[in-house]
């Protein structure tokens, strides 16, 4: 049974449609794109949109970056599923009118037998990986608006297969409109990949718009912060994405997020201890139908 959920998870990572995000009418390949960084914004549902405020934001929307208060370094460990893992690093140059970062995020499916008829043991094991490498920009524009681009570069092999590709992402954040609000809104993935075998995979486009309210007064010793995403794959349903984090002295965070609109995940859970220069957090998110659950690590370092 275990060997039959892996391969359908390398299945659906593949061919895009339902396990990375446990989508249900998803078409695109590099599924991987789908699947979140950074362990406070799944901690917090995903909805990240306007929350994203240090390196991590290369992948969530470009324009975070701007929110962060000097340049930093992250870096996250995704064990998602079975022998499905996850890493992402990112370096982030802060200015006071623009910032520049790097990412790398690698994506990896482990010891998949390979079969030609029936039989006990495998011919050879093999794997399968995938890959996203790039350079975000972003500007202020104003006292009010943020702009951001991500240029990447994508890879994919499975078995023998490669491929490789180009995406963009395009990103916006707007302050201003009340006290302590903050709107944002992505789109992500737009681009092409070169053929792989016979065709070329089709990269998940994904628009994102989101909110994040950071409450101007603390209750007791708790600052709260609320955040809400509205996410629509270009082929998929409307998704709604809902996270609170409570900072406990300004050190503890206590996170919990809600996904609506997914088969088979729905609630998250997460918590971190913030330092000035140093910021360790962890999440938790379960899934339903025996798939296991999701654990995310995060660290980042101030420069």
């Amino acid at each position: 049974m275990r060997r039959y959920i892996k391969l359908l998870a390398i299945i659906t990572i593949i061919s895009g449609s339902g396990l990375a995000a446990a989508e249900n009418e998803g078409k695109t390949g590099l599924a991987f794109l789908k699947v979140g960084v950074d362990a406070r914004a799944s901690g917090m549902g995903e909805a990240y949109t306007a929350a994203a405020n240090n390196a991590f934001a290369a992948y969530w929307n470009p324009a975070g970056l701007m929110g962060a208060g000097r340049s930093n370094v992250v870096f996250m460990h995704n064990e998602w599923l079975f022998d499905v893992n996850g890493e992402f690093g990112a370096l982030q140059f802060r200015s006071s009118k623009a910032s520049l970062a790097f990412h790398l995020y690698t994506f990896n499916v482990g010891d998949i037998e390979v079969r030609s008829i029936p039989s006990e043991l495998p011919l050879e094991t093999t794997g399968a990986n995938y890959l996203s490498a790039g350079v975000s920009y972003a500007r202020r524009l104003g006292s009010r608006l943020d702009a951001g681009i991500t240029a990447k570069y994508l890879y994919e092999k499975i078995f023998f297969e490669s491929a490789g590709g180009l995406a963009l992402d395009l990103g916006l954040l707007y302050r201003g409109l009340l006290p302590n609000l903050t709107l944002g809104g992505t789109v992500q993935n737009l681009g092409e990949m070169g053929e792989f075998k016979d065709e070329a995979t089709t990269l998940p486009k994904i628009a994102r718009l989101g909110a994040q309210y950071v409450f101007p007064q603390p209750f007791g010793p708790a600052g709260l912060l609320l955040a809400a995403d509205l996410v629509k794959p270009f082929d998929e349903n409307l998704r709604g994405h809902f996270g609170a984090e409570a900072a406990l002295w300004k050190q503890l965070m206590l996170r919990f997020g809600y996904m609506a609109g997914y088969e088979s995940r729905s609630f998250s859970a997460g918590l971190g201890i913030h330092k000035s220069f140093i910021h360790l957090d962890y999440s938790y998110s379960p899934f339903r139908d025996d798939l296991g659950d999701g654990h995310r690590f995060s660290l980042y370092l101030a420069l």
